[in-house]
């Protein structure tokens, strides 16, 4: 049982055409982009309404359309976010001046929430990281030094046009190699990942198709 459904027929046709969809993907690598290309087309139109339900189900009708049908007067923003949905919505034939506003804030909240969370998700618990704090045995305070330094010598690689001396430059030459070091790893962890998936999808090709040999 491929997991899709709790078995019978329908079991059967979901393994059927999940392994027609994976043997279309791997048509690619024959030259063959016709399959390629409706997968691709499947996966971005089921994508697509797997959002757009997901943001009616789990924001607009719990969090605008149901308050403001139980108490319409209780919070004026929600006819504020109603009225920015609206122009969005009819940006094709409102004037531009009306679509701008919305769209700013659009533009400038998403801009603001990535910078928010850069950096309390990325740089403040790489300055924990790279701390030295009071108590640490032998090994974590070697771990922390060294992270530290890494850290710094980084840093120092995206120091570009600026006037460095000798020094400031040799670090800045192996703070670049510590970070191609960092993104070659991260790529080969990629390809490592990309290999468990398609071990994965050989397994499912001979576990789960119908008719094949366990």
């Amino acid at each position: 049982m491929s997991g899709f459904f709790a078995g019978g027929p329908a079991d059967g046709v979901a393994t059927v055409i999940g392994a027609l969809l994976t043997l279309g993907v791997w048509a690619y690598l024959l030259g063959e982009r016709r399959f390629f290309r409706l997968a691709q087309h499947l996966l971005a139109g089921l994508a697509t309404g797997y959002l757009v339900v997901l943001a009616v189900r789990e924001v607009l009708l719990p969090r605008m359309v149901q308050p403001m049908l139980a108490a319409p007067a209780a919070d004026p923003l929600l006819w504020v976010a109603l009225l920015l949905v609206a122009a969005m919505a009819g940006a094709q034939w409102l004037p531009r001046t009306v679509v701008v506003v919305p769209v700013s804030l659009l533009v400038a909240g998403t801009a603001a929430f990535a910078l928010a969370g850069a950096v309390a998700g990325t740089l403040l618990p790489q300055l924990g990281a790279a701390s030295v704090a009071p108590g640490l045995d032998p090994a974590g305070l070697v771990a922390a030094i060294i992270g530290a330094l890494i850290t710094v010598l980084v840093v120092l690689s995206f120091l570009h046009g600026a006037p460095r001396t000798r020094l400031v430059a040799g670090a800045a030459g192996i703070g670049r190699w510590l970070l191609l070091a960092g993104v070659g790893g991260w790529l080969g962890f990629l390809i490592v990942s990309r290999l468990a998936l398609l071990i994965d999808r050989l397994g499912f090709l001979v576990g789960d198709l119908p008719g094949v040999s366990r």
